[in-house]
């Protein structure tokens, strides 16, 4: 898909200021109501001798064109070699977001490229004339809001960090402007929790660090690690409470397809127990465990509706393979999805689906074209579980499933979508599920699709959007709190299909996988009878890890 940009067609000429400490390095300030965008009135801006304190009394807007009421207070300090900036804005007008920009940064560093903790190694986002940067946080591309700009000890490196206690969103935009002459303008963005937006706004720190030192850079982010630890109770993998004693065996995940959107089986419940005696025979269960998506029958066409799919077997069908993997000490974990519901089946969606920051539409957001005739489908929404009804409707579909069948694990799909919902507040929503799953079933893996840093805490086994063979510049954001699975999307070993994913065929990279990750081989209707011999090689690989 490509990333639209769309950018001011004039020069705003913002009021720059000098950063105290840094030569040649100006910072602005801009705020963003429901309405517009606003700006310094520089002829209302008082400024402290030594740089640290600005007070505006008043706004301008329209590209210093006019002027309008409201207040801005910055406070500059400085932390652990780092400029921290605090901002506060008021104004008539709810606000929602407001903007840092940094001019003058040390363009070599941003020549070289941003990268995060989770770019693979050597790789970079260079911003170009036609292709700015921008990376948003939670979901989906800014894992955790921290970056660097520069990759070369002894040359300058520039770090970014926003640290939060609350799940807001955060952007990183860096661009060229006409205006700036072509040279980089980085834009540090917080926004607001939707359900607060209102007449005054406070960041978060938002913070800076200008080194030519490679190990301040580490130092650097492990002071952000420790503060998320801090902040959302993140505890390490190997002590968590969360992480049934087996998971830490788990070295093989298998994606056991059943029925896919259309009404095609891959695999019945019986088939798959079959692969599991197959596969057990060459990597001890204790080793593996069995991912089931598309249990449900047609795969996210029942949802919010759980029940062992007749075509599959049905109540009976899915209790032998229940018992097929206990006997073998295979995990058996189920899908479900974390928001996604067809609108024919769940007729009271409206209470609970996702909205606008503004509440004025539904977010529509994930319609695969399931059926091929190159549209996406039509009834299907994503729903807050921050909302008490489907939250409720949720936890009853899960636990009943855990109650009924003993299952091991239950996997909450899509949980790393993120949305500012202006009604409920969708990472409290998270919370409060997990939480009562947890007391309900307490040796239970609860596990997701995708995370970020917060998230960990609440969902500490994740399928991972990235792939299990990135080389992360720092593995640690991951693997000192959680691990990640290969995604159910990546093919099947033989003609590569994705199953009930709506990817269709795709081809995996083999490489080395990446420390906290867990690689997962796919099971579909031919990859027994066709390609056993791949199969069970790719199942051996994994105990190598």
């Amino acid at each position: 898909m490509v990333l639209e940009i769309y950018d001011l067609s004039f020069d705003p000429r913002d009021p720059l200021y000098d950063v105290p400490g840094l030569p040649g390095v100006r910072w602005g300030v801009q705020i963003f109501t429901v309405s517009n965008l606003y700006q310094l009135d520089s002829a209302q801006v008082t400024v402290s001798a030594d740089g640290r304190r600005l007070e505006a009394a008043g706004l301008s807007w329209a590209g210093q064109q006019q002027r309008s009421p409201g207040s801005v207070s910055v406070q500059i300090s400085e932390d652990a070699g780092a400029t921290v900036w605090r901002i506060q804005a008021q104004h008539a007008e709810p606000i929602k977001v407001v903007k840092l920009m940094l001019w003058g940064l040390p363009e070599s560093a941003i020549a070289q490229g941003w990268w995060q903790p989770t770019s693979t190694a050597g790789r970079t986002a260079v911003p170009t004339l036609t292709a700015p940067v921008k990376w948003n946080y939670p979901w989906r591309e800014w894992l955790t809001p921290w970056a660097c700009a520069g990759e070369i000890d002894g040359s300058p490196l520039v770090c970014v960090s926003l640290r939060d206690a609350e799940v807001r969103a955060k952007r990183l935009y860096t661009h060229l402007p006409p205006y700036a002459d072509s040279k980089p303008v980085v834009e540090v963005i917080f926004e607001e929790d939707a359900i607060r937006w209102g007449n005054t706004i406070s960041t978060c720190e938002l913070r800076l660090r200008v080194t030519n030192s490679l190990a301040e850079v580490e130092d650097d982010f492990a002071a952000h690690l420790a503060f998320l630890e801090g902040a959302y109770d993140l505890q390490s993998w190997e002590t968590r409470s969360d992480v049934p004693g087996w998971m830490r065996d788990i070295k093989l995940v298998l994606n056991l397809h059943g029925q896919h959107w259309t009404g095609y089986v891959f695999n019945t419940f019986d088939q798959m127990a079959e692969t599991l005696k197959t596969v057990a025979q060459h990597v001890p269960g204790k080793h593996i465990l069995a991912y089931v998506p598309g249990f449900e029958g047609r795969y996210y066409f029942a949802y919010p509706h759980y029940q062992p799919g007749a075509a599959l077997g049905g109540e009976a069908g899915f209790r032998r393979l229940v018992d097929t993997a206990n006997g073998l000490g295979v995990r058996l974990m189920p899908m479900f999805g974390m928001h996604g519901a067809n609108i024919q089946v769940y007729p009271d969606y409206e209470r609970s689906a996702f909205r606008s920051r503004t509440s004025s539409y539904l977010t529509l957001v994930n319609c695969p074209d399931w059926d091929t005739d190159r549209s996406g489908e039509d009834d299907q929404v994503f729903l807050n579980p921050g909302e008490p009804v489907f939250r409720q409707h949720l936890l009853e579909q899960v636990s009943g499933i855990v109650q009924k069948y003993g299952v091991s694990g239950v996997f909450l799909d899509t949980s790393a979508c993120w949305f500012n919902d202006p009604r409920h507040n969708l990472y409290e929503g998270y919370r409060q599920l997990v939480g009562e799953l947890h007391q309900r079933h307490p040796d239970v893996l609860v596990a997701g699709e995708g995370w970020y840093d917060a998230l960990l805490a609440v969902l500490p086994v994740n399928q991972s959007w990235l792939g299990v063979d990135r080389s992360y510049k720092f593995p640690q954001l991951l693997a000192k709190y959680g691990r990640a699975l290969g995604h159910l999307a990546e093919g099947a070993p033989g003609a590569v299909s994705t199953g009930v994913h709506e990817r269709g065929f795709t081809y995996k990279h083999a490489g080395k996988v990446t420390v906290g990750h867990i690689p997962s081989v796919g099971i579909v209707d031919d990859s027994l009878s066709k390609y056993a011999d791949d199969v069970i090689a790719a199942c051996k690989a994994a105990l190598e890890i």
